[in-house]
């Protein structure tokens, strides 16, 4: 990066300071400082700017000097920690600013870059410069305050300052040219489930296969992407079937206005608050008008009015000329949520990942221009370009989906959190069940906390009842899926015409085939975990790489005909419903019968409308779901979550039991809830029955403080993969010992390197380290520094800070 005087809009090295409130409560690293410091003699200088040594004998041409007025530093989204600088003439001068987009000449293409500064001078040798080709915007695209928050992501996250930048920019934005048109999937006219004996059986069609068949079971077109990453296939099998003329591939443009759908279910306006209600909106609307940043932990329980108090707050900003954000875990999930707002402020940007690149920058568009004033959507949202930003609201903050899984690795509530600080805003993290970081937070009064501790409507919460498994059996001395206890209360909520929800947190029919001779479980050779059998399909999938095969009839290990499927996935559960309560109405939500947007809002419509009588599902029903008819719920085995290797494993468990349990009983009918489980002492299970997080969460705490786990420790995960187990391993332990090395006066404890959790992954072995450090002190900006060095392509390394799964 050039080091020449900037100029007073440049902010290439502007940080946030998060202080106190950082969501880990961990000050902002200075990780870009030693980024600049070991970028060598060659600073500023392009990759393949040079050829080298011309051919002996032959006179190197001279290239004719750029009549340069100005120098940008640009930011490539490539992984790399550095900036680039480019020499500007003087047709582009008064364009180029922090912010805009630039076309550059880089490793002999052409790509879209973003001008992080100007300087209107560089240490860079002239000869060594190239020229900006183009400018692609007539004024900047990310103001001053968003360029501010990308560059802490690239430092806080340990990414480039381009990748942080990618995350903010709308895909179209990303390249060159105008709109563009998308690609969708359907069957050709006439053709049904007979064509797929065609492909049935022969392993080089398998993956023409699972695309047929998953189109015949969309019952509509399907994004060509969506339908590539969801089946772990390439465009080659999709290319057969257009040959074939099994599939039809179309161009199509999307309408922006499509996306804004939603269940518009008014809500009352203005109905009278609750006190709590009353004081958390005075207290959040106080901090508006100060222009104060306000970051709030609104914590109440299930149906206690948290939404009235985020559309109170967003009404009261809206007033004063200023603009909101509302993050939602799951845009898909809770179209009541989003019709709540549509129908309140009307104006509404709708923002979500199942969005085509055009309907993204259409609504990005909408949004900077100041055409829409409240932003609703999914994780990405936070990056809005929303006018005088007054109010950010994160609802159910708790929740893990908010931690994007890819470069760059953010959280989106801790985002929120620090965008609210740089702009002065009033930041509100919502939940009835908070994650333990956001609780202490607020307990150490680094959060405002407001509490809203009964429902709004005024009813009870619902009964919930704990049944111990171990003695449920049937006839034969099987276990049985549901208890006799559940059973009879299912039959008794249909015969009342009341409508009941049934949980359980995996798909599927059965997730284990067992041998019972060697006592070996089928195993997706690609990845090494269980396949789960899929009943109405006859094949067993790998629900990590999407791989299927058919169900063996002998055990792949010895041979023998002697398997047996184990557990219980939501096929089976509506398998076994069917036969307690043969003439219910029942529908199924889970990724498998959930493959368009469509199919939510139909689902989630009939089961409204009163024409299902139960709904089984995995944990897209567990939150967002409003309906005044259900009167019960069953979590059909509540300790599942218990087992996975994860230190936030009792936290997770109780989250979700608290959240699938606040379906019933919202209305004026009095909810009841059948808790499943064998571990009837835990006490995220015993908390949850009694609606007691404050109790769950004193426990909870007290253990992580034993263990020295978040939050009274930070982590950073490193994981390593590639085909040759060899290679991640030399990766793994070379790092490990640097690390060792240079972190022991940090206090930071090295763990590892060991397999992953999840040690084989579509093909590629997995190797993990395992950072812990203090609150206080450098150990964890040392760290990053560190791993900015030791990076690779080969093996694949990802930097994963503030890790929200270990898997």
């Amino acid at each position: 990066m050039g080091t020449g005087k900037s100029r007073s809009n440049g902010i290439g090295a502007a940080r946030p300071e998060m202080g106190l409130f950082g969501p880990e409560a961990a000050d902002v690293v200075a990780a870009s400082d030693a980024r600049r410091a070991h970028k060598g003699a060659n600073k500023g200088a392009h990759k393949g700017a040079q050829k080298g040594a011309q051919k002996k004998g032959q006179q190197k041409a001279k290239k004719p000097p750029i009549e340069a007025v100005l120098y940008a530093e640009v930011a490539l989204n490539r992984p790399m920690r550095r900036e680039y600088t480019y020499a500007v003439t003087a047709a582009f001068a008064d364009r180029v600013v922090p912010g805009v987009r630039v076309a550059v000449s880089f490793s002999g293409k052409r790509e879209v870059a973003v001008v992080t500064a100007t300087a209107t001078e560089t240490d860079v040798p002239k000869g060594r410069l190239k020229a900006v080709d183009d400018v692609l915007d007539d004024e900047p695209v990310l103001d001053e305050k968003l360029l501010e928050l990308t560059r802490w992501i690239a430092d806080y996250y340990a990414c480039a300052w381009g990748e942080a930048l990618s995350a903010v920019l709308p895909a179209a934005m990303k390249r060159e040219g105008g709109r563009k048109t998308v690609a969708v999937l359907y069957p050709a006219p006439g053709v049904d489930e007979s064509r797929l004996e065609e492909l049935e059986g022969k392993p080089s069609l398998e993956k023409q296969y699972r695309v047929l068949r998953t189109l015949l079971d969309a019952r509509g077109p399907v994004l060509r992407k969506d339908l590539t990453k969801k089946l772990n296939v390439t465009f080659g099998p999709v290319q057969s079937l257009v040959k074939r003329g099994l599939i039809v591939i179309d161009q199509v443009i999307a309408a922006p206005d499509d996306l804004l759908s939603g269940d518009r279910e008014a809500r009352p306006r203005h109905a009278a608050l609750t006190d709590d209600q009353a004081t958390a909106v005075t207290r959040l609307t106080e901090a508006i008008d100060a222009d104060e940043f306000c970051p709030a932990l609104l914590y109440g329980v299930t149906g206690s009015g948290k939404t009235e108090v985020y559309l109170r707050v967003i009404e009261e900003a809206l007033a004063r000329g200023k603009g909101a954000i509302v993050l939602v875990p799951e845009i898909a999930l809770t179209p009541q949520t989003v019709g709540w707002f549509l129908d309140r402020f009307g104006s509404v940007a709708v923002l979500h990942s199942g969005m085509t690149d055009l309907q993204r920058l259409d609504m990005w568009q909408r949004v900077r221009s100041g055409e829409a004033r409240v932003v609703v959507g999914a994780r990405s949202a936070i990056f809005a370009p929303v006018k005088n930003l007054g109010v950010i609201v994160v609802d159910e903050e708790h929740e893990p989906s908010y931690k994007q899984g890819s470069v760059p690795r953010y959280h989106a509530r801790d985002v929120a959190v620090v965008r609210a600080k740089n702009v002065g805003a009033v930041c509100v993290l919502g939940s009835a069940t908070p994650s333990l970081e956001s609780w202490r937070n607020a307990n150490q009064k680094r959060y405002v906390l407001l509490r809203l501790r009964a429902r709004a409507s005024g009813n009870p919460l619902p009964k919930v009842e704990i049944v111990d498994m171990r003695g449920e059996r049937d006839e034969r001395g099987k276990p049985r899926l549901f208890s006799r206890r559940l059973e009879t209360l299912l039959r008794e909520t249909i015969a009342r015409s009341e409508q009941s929800i049934l949980f359980i947190n995996r798909r599927g029919f059965a997730p284990i085939l067992w041998c019972q001779e060697c006592h070996e479980t089928l195993k997706c050779n690609e990845c090494d975990v269980a396949m789960t059998w899929h009943k109405r399909l006859e094949r067993m999938a790998c629900h990590s790489c999407c791989k299927e095969i058919p169900v063996p009839k002998a055990c792949p290990s010895c041979t023998a005909p002697a398997l047996r499927f184990l557990g219980a996935g939501s096929q089976r559960v509506e398998e076994i419903l069917r036969l307690i309560a043969p003439h219910a109405r029942v529908g199924r939500m889970d990724s498998d019968t959930m493959m368009r947007r469509e199919d939510y809002e139909e689902t989630l419509g009939q089961f409204g409308r009163g024409e299902l009588d139960v709904l089984v599902g995995t944990q897209m029903i567990a939150k967002g779901l409003d309906f005044p008819r259900v009167t019960l719920v069953g979590i059909v085995s509540a300790d599942a979550s218990l087992h996975q290797p994860d230190f936030r494993a009792s936290e997770r468990t109780y989250q979700l039991v608290s959240q699938v349990a606040g379906r019933a009983g919202r209305a004026d009918l009095p909810g009841h809830i059948v808790v499943q489980t064998t571990a009837t002492e835990e006490p995220s299970i015993v908390c949850a029955a009694a609606h007691d997080y404050d109790s769950f969460a004193l426990h909870e705490d007290a253990e992580r403080e034993r263990h020295g786990y978040p939050p009274y420790t930070r982590l950073l995960r490193v994981v390593w993969e590639d085909e040759d187990e060899k290679r991640v391993l030399e990766a793994s332990s070379h790092a490990a010992k640097i690390l060792r090395e240079e972190l022991g006066p940090h206090q930071v404890q090295v763990m590892g390197p060991a397999p992953a959790p999840m040690a084989l992954q579509r093909g590629r072995h997995r190797v993990h380290v395992m950072l812990k450090a203090p609150l206080s002190g450098q150990g964890m900006s040392r760290a990053r520094a560190i791993l900015s060095q030791l990076h690779t392509q080969r093996p694949r390394m990802a930097i994963d800070v503030d890790p929200a799964s270990m898997m």
